[in-house]
């Protein structure tokens, strides 16, 4: 089996020139490449290799992708791995939903965008290894803890004081933090000071107190003291300050030192900066639930969105409107598709600024966009205000790199309770009454009662 000293990257596809394709987009990615024909043999891949990240058509034959996933996620020597779905651009948003669902950690369609591809795979594999880093980190940070604490409690019964192995302490490269039964710091050490900003001499005498962030409440930390004195230890990740005020995200875990009469007299701390992971995940959760483009909800975050939205019993009403762009491809083939693109980020922008900050507008993809009015004072006035507010604002001319477009948009718009009651009504209707507003010309808008 391969050590991961470096990255291994499974590809699973069916058809040699996909297979051909993705493995000459990463060839100077300084990773070692594996592929498989089928979801046989990635599973006998699997047997005899650990991968940092699995990349796994949906549409093979005998095992499709999503069949040859269960079986990892089944199989005793799955690890986890991060599986990146490949699909054609004509899947059905269904399908992309069960490549989730079956524990997909993202999904590209093809034709492939090579850039956006190597990027994906970049940001996955640092992933895996700020993962594998952490994990170790934990397992040696248990090791030291334990060996740490035996070590002062020995040395307590003798002279009742608090003493270290300097080796150890100096040298962790996680803060470590030691203050006494009423919280005020004693010492820290060198990775502590490098973490936070501030020395054992602006420390002593002070609580940790002076790290809190407030992002925390106090319920937090009443059940984290709670825990330490019914079990003696404590383990969690949450938000400090450094000085200076900056805020950093901490893995820390504390442990109580008893003296012989079975008293507690200090708590070791041991913090380990987690920072990156956090921004790295808070990143990929980005990714996943909004628009690169235009930084609007994606069809994903919408649909979880406006079914919270029907299932909150305090919503009376909602109305969902369905746009499409009038004369858009035109921009494409004169301009270019980077002009395209701003075009689209502009549009987003000025449908921000037709509706309210709690109304929800977000982009389904290419030229389609959704917004939800939420509890409109009256839907059916409130859909046609809002509805001549976006027509007019779309049919203004943008200025792109210094030329000037032309677009409009086609609307159908569906109201909630009266015309559907969950979200894919809804927004089926709105769509309908969408290419009746596009039958009658540019820059029209129809409720889906008037077809």
């Amino acid at each position: 089996m391969n050590q991961i000293n470096r990255d291994y990257v499974l590809i699973v596809d069916d058809n040699p020139q996909n297979l051909a394709l993705m493995t000459a987009a990463l060839k100077q990615q300084e990773i070692e490449i594996i592929t498989a024909s089928s979801g046989a043999i990635a599973l006998e891949k699997l047997v005899d290799n650990q991968f940092s990240l699995i990349i796994m058509d949906v549409n093979m034959p005998v095992l499709s992708g999503f069949e040859t996933v269960k079986f990892f996620q089944e199989s005793s020597i799955f690890n986890n791995t991060p599986v990146i779905f490949i699909s054609s651009e004509n899947k059905t948003d269904i399908d992309i939903e069960a490549g989730f669902g079956v524990g997909a950690y993202d999904y590209i369609l093809r034709p492939i965008d090579i850039s956006l591809f190597r990027n994906k795979v970049k940001t996955f594999l640092r992933l895996s290894r700020t993962e594998q880093e952490l994990k170790q980190a934990n397992l040696l940070l248990a090791e030291k803890a334990k060996d740490l604490d035996k070590k002062l409690t020995e040395q307590l019964k003798i002279n009742d004081e608090l003493k270290f192995s300097e080796q150890v302490f100096e040298n962790s490269v996680n803060g470590i933090i030691v203050v006494d039964e009423q919280l005020k710091f004693i010492r820290v050490n060198k990775a502590f000071t490098e973490i936070t900003g501030y020395s054992i001499q602006e420390l002593r005498g002070k609580t940790p107190q002076i790290l809190s962030s407030g992002v925390q409440d106090k319920a937090f930390y009443e059940e984290m003291w709670d825990t330490l004195k019914k079990k003696g230890a404590w383990q969690g990740e949450l938000w400090n300050k450094r000085k200076g005020s900056e805020l950093y995200a901490e893995m820390l875990s504390i442990n109580a030192v008893k003296d012989s009469f079975g008293k507690v007299s200090n708590y070791i701390g041991i913090v380990s900066d987690i920072t990156e992971k956090k921004k790295a995940h808070e990143k990929t959760e980005y990714l996943a639930n909004y628009d690169y483009l235009t930084g609007l909800p994606n069809r994903l975050l919408l649909m979880s969105t406006l079914e919270n939205y029907l299932a909150d019993e305090s919503i009376n009403s909602l109305a969902v409107f369905f746009l499409d762009l009038d004369k858009f491809k035109p921009v494409n083939d004169l301009h270019g598709h980077q002009s395209g693109d701003k075009l689209l980020v502009a549009v987003s922008k000025r449908l921000r600024a037709c509706v309210r900050d709690s109304d929800l507008v977000a982009r389904l993809g290419g030229d389609e966009f959704i917004i939800v009015l939420k509890e409109p004072n009256t839907s059916l006035k409130a859909g046609q205000i809002v509805a001549q507010k976006i027509i007019s604002a779309i049919s203004s001319p943008f200025n792109i790199a210094n030329t000037e477009i032309s677009i409009n948009t086609s609307i159908g718009i569906s109201l909630y309770p009266e015309h559907g009651k969950n979200a894919d009504t809804l927004i089926t209707l709105a769509d309908n009454a969408m290419y009746k507003s596009k039958e009658k010309g540019a820059g029209c808008f129809h409720f889906c009662t008037d077809i």
